[in-house]
């Protein structure tokens, strides 16, 4: 008992003390009050404060470059390129398509977003698939079955802005089946199609043009993946001219391949039709020819044809890559390329694992396109190059080395975009002469 006596006259004493503390509790927080109040109503600045802006820097070739600009004939010009105190603006003086960023009222600086696209490439288009509907047109109208006559139209393929050199960038697959939404920042898109009356076309293409690249896909490629292959190898190539593509009606599946050789034979009537029109009505000074895989097998009917017709198409320069076509065919038909055009150039692999299914499947000794243990098949007249060294299959979507390959793209970048043809060994001095420089017949890439 004495001790809780003791302890209750000890807080006791203690009392005033706490009473003071919260006598000066008190009055700080009275001075803090005042204080934020003064603040907050204190008398308008005499110079307002000025927003912080970024200032434009002068010099941005560099950025040209980077964003991915294209001149010339072969291009919309709705590239954007960035700037950190203004929005993407056409190249041209054109409206832009989208929408204007918002701007605040206060006068700070202007958010943008980064571009979504590269660049436009439109592919003007013929093709002997069945097309169903009107005077519009869509995709889904477009299948794979094969029409009597030709189809013409025009596309215009957006290139997105995380586009790499050599692929083409199409929606994903996901392990249970679900595919990848499209976007104009991630994926190759179709941003409009046209169908157009034979005389439309053809007007269409009387309009001047340094060159015109005509595309003739191969194996296993749908409408679609044909024009973003077109629009992809004139991008990389950095090409000008205009872009044009063949579509015969591939099934567009990997278990196909026999519904599409037969499509192959079915359709050079379509293709010779459009040459004959390209020569009569397209006011272009070189018409450049670049087949892959199958689709070369469509083109030497072509050929065939004008052969015996004696007619006289005019290609200027003609390109096989991964040529998907029997040697002895090869070789019977060698004059008929050679006189069909000014400049013959033939890409072969060892390593195209598509051309040797071919060769199993049609019980054959060689294709045109593979190099054998003996070297690949030579005809005097046509450069032949062995890209092995470069990649294991000749064109993306399929087998692509050509479209895929930094090396293979260049080259063929430097011949469809040359006034003049140029030797391998001239356009691209890495090339090896094989067997020696002094007794040459064909070329290779150094491992």
């Amino acid at each position: 008992m004495i001790r809780l006596a003791s302890q209750i006259q000890a807080l006791n004493r203690l009392q005033p003390i706490g009473q003071l503390f919260r006598r000066l509790r008190t009055v700080f927080t009275v001075l803090f009050c005042g204080l934020a109040t003064g603040c907050a109503h204190q008398a308008p600045l005499s110079q307002p404060l000025k927003p912080h802006v970024h200032k434009t820097p002068q010099k941005h070739g560099g950025l040209l470059k980077r964003y991915g600009y294209r001149y010339g004939p072969g291009y919309y010009h709705h590239v954007r390129h960035y700037h950190a105190a203004r929005p993407w603006r056409p190249t041209t003086g054109e409206a832009s398509e989208e929408a204007p960023p918002n701007k605040s009222t206060t006068g700070a600086e202007v958010v943008v977003n980064k571009p979504a696209i590269k660049g436009v490439v439109p592919v003007y288009f013929a093709t002997n698939r069945e097309v169903a509907g009107g005077p519009g047109l869509e995709l889904s109208q477009i299948s794979y079955a094969r029409a009597s006559s030709n189809t013409f139209g025009y596309v215009t393929v957006s290139i997105p802005i995380v586009h790499k050199m050599g692929e083409v960038e199409i929606p994903g697959t996901s392990w249970w089946g679900t595919k990848e939404a499209e976007q104009d920042g991630k994926h190759f898109r179709i941003q409009k199609l046209n169908r157009l009356s034979r005389e439309e076309f053809a007007a269409a293409i009387a309009n001047p043009a340094d060159s015109l690249m005509l595309f003739v896909h191969g194996y296993n490629v749908a409408f679609q993946d044909a024009a973003f292959k077109a629009a992809q190898i004139a991008f990389d190539a950095n090409y000008k001219g205009r872009v044009m593509m063949y579509s015969w009606p591939s099934k567009g599946g990997w278990k196909d391949y026999d519904y599409d050789r037969e499509s192959a034979l079915f359709a050079p009537d379509g293709l010779f039709d459009l040459l004959q029109l390209i020569k009569k009505e397209g006011n272009v000074s070189r018409i450049i020819v670049v087949a892959h895989s199958l689709g070369s097998q469509v083109v030497l009917g072509a050929l065939q044809q004008a052969a015996l017709s004696q007619t006289t198409l005019g290609i200027t320069e003609l390109i096989f890559a991964a040529p998907d076509v029997d040697r002895d065919l090869y070789l019977q038909r060698a004059n008929q390329i050679k006189a069909a055009a000014g400049a013959v150039t033939l890409y072969a692999s060892s390593t195209d694992l598509a051309l040797l299914v071919s060769m199993k499947k049609a019980q054959s000794k060689s294709r045109m396109g593979f190099v054998t243990n003996s070297g690949p098949t030579l005809v005097p007249g046509i450069e032949t190059i062995d890209v092995s060294a470069v990649g294991g299959e000749m064109f993306a979507l399929n087998h692509s080395t050509y479209s895929t390959s930094r090396a293979v793209l260049d080259d063929i970048g430097r011949i469809i975009s040359s006034s003049t043809h140029l030797k391998p060994p001239q356009r691209t001095p890495t090339l090896r002469s094989m067997p020696d420089d002094s007794n040459t017949t064909y070329w290779m890439y150094p491992y």
